[in-house]
């Protein structure tokens, strides 16, 4: 017996050093070298650029040697933003001052590095701010003398590699090409031909381990994808759509079957983007039961329907007249069309704000307009406890299913622990979260599927990721504020919505947004980020349903929002120079908002409700409430 025994753990101890093998048959330590050199590099580039501005040199070779210290950025980024995406954010991350949530002092976190010091250099140069550009420079050398840190160095693994590559890939198309992290400069065409190149050196040990059919695929792909970077004429005429469809998504399913023929394995990744798509417009991309607050309670089919009843139910607010279907109708993309809510038993009261769509709720961290909760179930429980909502409390909703034999069979089904107020808020949040769709005409078109895309539709698709600027705070693809490609943070913003739809001396709408949640000043008129896709059912629009167009809105967007409309908001994020979009461009954009209308399959309502036992009046219920 010991002999076996003894015989199955050195079987077991040699699977374990195969594998390791396995995993690690690159060069880590190839990497890490040419990662410090490469960031040495950087560094000395940045010490360049101070010293012309220490010896005061003409603007235009300043421009030069920043947009220099910004391509040889992109040569470390995909390893440092794997590794270490707070150090990243310290080097390149946005120009946005920012204060913990649970800091009572309210001490601002300033921004630092590469978008910071470009504020100084773009659209204009003023030598006498020459003093706080230095100050910025040796904030970003600091940082850049010490990038190594926490990058293991030879124990780069295989799986890692891919990994990281695979994420700079997704971050080239969600911020790289959009000018996410180089507003003014625009300089992100050409450094996503850097960032490509790179990423064809990495995989190159690689390469030479494939069958050739295999390779020779992949290497087409590298040449396809960095050759159409190569011809782009400027960062506006960009044909970001033609790129994405055939050249970076042909590239990243070559990237993947190279992997896959290699048995790399995917890395290991409790994170919110499925470690084992190919692109952002597959299938399953999202994992919407990682943003789940309670480890048991992922989606199963028992609980979307059970969800999908309860959302319809009436029994859910305090009057049993109301249902989360009176504010979120399907037929409206699950909005109600009001400029704001209708109150809990008040015919003429509204709630603060507009309903928000509930399509692709599950693809964000951040709940309502003011971000105040983080998981759906605790979306659900705020609306049922709020007194101009639903007026009731999930615990005492589990009271009156307690009366439904039906409804008590179906929890025990769904649930091991059966009917409760957690149960009510698990099965509600994974309906929800079963109601996404990313599968609308301009999805299938970037998949290479034979789908009727238009002319304008097209335009627009470029505008919105370019010119227009609008995929710079609706990210591609959710197009909402969920950072790619970590995904770990939504973005608020302030934009200075109107009171009333003016043009001219506008006045600022009184809602304090997030500062009403987290009371920090640095949050005054700040709002969630929220999806546009669906918009064209979601009408009025903003927090407030000021505008009833989408004309209206672009519009607004296109005069540089608030302040282009005389709002004086000195907080305003929003870029607020004009877009300079023509009637054409506005029009073409609006074209493309629309195309991303997708409800297939998410709008049917419930034919019948459990009965509740002897209770008549409660059985003739109205499915989706009676208001």
């Amino acid at each position: 017996m010991y002999q076996i025994v003894r015989l199955l753990v050195l079987v077991a101890i040699l699977a374990a050093s195969l594998s390791k093998k396995r995993a690690n048959t690159g060069d880590g330590r190839a990497l890490y070298n040419q990662f410090l050199a490469d960031k040495a590099r950087f560094h000395e580039q940045v010490k360049r650029l101070a010293s012309y501005v220490q010896a005061k040199a003409p603007a235009d070779s300043l421009r030069l040697a920043f947009k220099q210290s910004r391509v040889a950025y992109k040569r470390i980024e995909w390893l440092l933003e794997y590794y270490q995406p707070v150090l990243a954010g310290r080097v390149n991350g946005p120009p946005v001052v920012e204060v913990e949530e649970d800091d009572p002092a309210q001490t601002p976190i300033r921004p630092v590095g590469l978008q910071v010091i470009e504020s100084y250099l773009f659209p204009d140069y003023d030598r006498a701010q020459n003093d706080s550009l230095l100050y910025e420079l040796n904030q970003l050398l600091a940082y850049s003398s010490r990038l190594e840190q926490g990058i293991p160095g030879d124990r780069i693994t295989d799986s890692d590699t891919w990994e990281a590559l695979r994420q700079q890939l997704f971050r080239i198309q969600t911020l790289g090409i959009t000018g996410y992290d180089a507003p003014e400069a625009q300089t992100g065409i050409s450094e996503a031909l850097v960032s490509l190149q790179v990423l064809q050196a990495v995989m190159q040990p690689y390469t030479l381990r494939l069958s050739k059919p295999v390779a020779d695929q992949l290497e087409d792909r590298w040449q396809v994808a960095i050759g159409m970077l190569q011809h782009t004429k400027d960062f506006a005429s960009f044909d970001r759509v033609l790129f994405i469809r055939n050249g970076l998504y042909p590239l990243c399913r070559a990237v993947q079957q190279a992997r896959q023929s290699l048995g790399i394995l995917p890395a290991s990744s409790g994170r919110f983007l499925s470690p084992r798509i190919a692109t952002l417009s597959d299938s399953g991309a999202f994992r919407t039961d990682y943003l789940i607050n309670f480890g048991d309670f992922a989606s199963t089919p028992q609980k979307v329907a059970l969800g999908r009843s309860l959302f319809f139910d009436p029994l859910l607010s305090g009057n049993n007249a109301r249902s989360c279907a009176s504010c979120h109708q399907p037929e409206r993309a699950f909005t109600d069309g009001r400029r704001k809510s209708q109150a809990f038993g008040k015919l003429m009261k509204t709630v603060q704000r507009n309903a928000p769509t509930l399509l692709n709720a599950g693809l964000q961290n951040a709940q309502f307009y003011d971000s105040r909760v983080t998981y759906l179930e605790d979306q659900a429980h705020d609306v049922l406890k709020n007194s101009d909502e639903m007026h009731s409390s999930s615990d005492e909703v589990a009271q009156k299913l307690a009366a439904s034999p039906a409804y008590k069979k179906w929890f025990v089904e769904a649930f091991p622990t059966g009917l409760t107020g957690h149960n009510v808020r698990n099965a509600l949040a994974c309906y929800v979260r079963s109601l996404t769709s990313l599968n609308a005409r301009p999805d299938r078109y970037l998949r290479g599927e034979s789908v009727a895309v238009s002319a304008d539709e097209l335009a627009g698709f470029n505008l919105f990721m370019g010119k227009g600027r609008c995929a710079t705070c609706h990210f591609f693809p959710i197009f909402n504020g969920f950072i790619p490609p970590h995904y770990e943070k939504t973005e608020s913003e302030i934009i200075g919505v109107p009171k009333k739809a003016s043009i001219r001396k506008a006045k600022l709408d009184v809602d304090l947004g997030k500062f009403t949640t987290y009371k920090k000043n640095i949050h005054r008129y700040a709002f969630k980020t929220p999806t546009i896709r669906n918009v064209a059912l979601t009408a009025p629009y903003m927090h407030n349903g000021v505008y009833q167009t989408l004309e209206q809105v672009v519009d607004f967007y296109n005069r540089g929002g608030g302040r282009g409309i005389g709002i004086q908001l000195e907080s305003q994020t929003l870029a607020s120079d004009s877009l300079r979009l023509s009637s054409g461009e506005q029009k073409a954009i609006i074209a493309f908002m629309k195309a991303l209308t997708d409800t297939t399959g998410l709008t049917q309502r419930p034919t019948r409700l459990p009965d509740i036992d002897g209770n008549k009046a409660l059985n003739r219920r109205r499915i989706g409430g009676r208001y």
